[in-house]
């Protein structure tokens, strides 16, 4: 009798296959990698040629300041004519007296009254045949009255006042006036420069020159209200200092 043989029975299962999805492109990250690297290296190329090569613009700005004037300075000059100098002089300076004693009616302090030396000429010498000797004298006067300096200098000539100057008016804070119009200046300069720069997409600046040039003041004196550069009136004249400024921008 044969022996009996183990029997192995064997469960095979089938496993189905997923139905297959269409293809799809993917690209190596290898070719990924270069052409990010590839793309910082062009925007790395275009930052340091704008950084290297920065635009360089100048431009001049304007300002103006102006503020009611608290002083008028009024010079003028006294003669005295006579056939001694000895006699010119003492006359010359009788007038200089005379006249002092006139301003300091108007309010005038001493101390704000110049006086020069004293000069004696043959009198030929300013006038062709003239005889005798010619003193004169020359003064000064400062005012805070700047209303009344018109009738001040009809009143000087009729005290005898040979020649007498045109007021020059001041104020006493003339360093403020200078900054104010200065910084005025600059702002022109910057918007002038901000334009310019946005225009070429030249958003940095830095100012890297910068010269300034003063206007000779101007001054006006009138007893009607003249009219500040703020638009407001001045009934004391008006003190104004205008400023160019250059200044040179580097852009990027």
């Amino acid at each position: 009798m044969d022996p009996t043989l183990p029997r192995f029975t064997a469960n095979v299962e089938t496993e189905t296959p997923p139905m297959a999805s269409s293809p799809k492109f993917s690209m190596p990250f290898g070719i990924n990698k270069t052409l990010m690297v590839f793309g910082i290296v062009i925007l790395a190329m275009i930052f340091w040629a704008g950084i290297s090569s920065p635009m360089i613009v100048t431009v001049t700005g304007t300002g103006q300041a102006s503020v009611p004037a608290t002083n008028a300075t009024v010079s003028f000059t006294l003669s005295a004519t006579d056939n001694s100098i000895q006699n010119a002089v003492s006359a010359v300076l009788a007038k200089a007296d005379t006249m002092r004693k006139y301003l300091q009616s108007k309010g005038v302090a001493d101390s704000d009254i110049a006086q020069s030396q004293v000069t004696a000429i043959p009198a030929a010498l300013a006038t062709a045949g003239a005889g005798g000797f010619q003193a004169t004298v020359s003064m000064a006067a400062k005012t805070t009255h700047v209303t009344e300096v018109s009738t001040l200098v009809s009143d000087l000539y009729v005290n005898g006042a040979l020649v007498v100057s045109q007021p020059v008016l001041s104020v006493e804070n003339q360093d403020l006036l200078d900054q104010q119009a200065f910084n005025a200046a600059l702002k022109d300069a910057k918007d002038q420069a901000w334009k310019i720069g946005v225009t070429n997409w030249k958003f940095i600046q830095k100012i890297i020159a910068i010269s300034q040039v003063t206007s000779p003041s101007t001054s006006t004196s009138t007893t009607k209200a003249d009219v500040l550069a703020s638009g407001v009136a001045a009934t004391n004249g008006v003190f104004k200092i205008v400023k160019a400024v250059s200044v040179s921008y580097k852009m990027w």
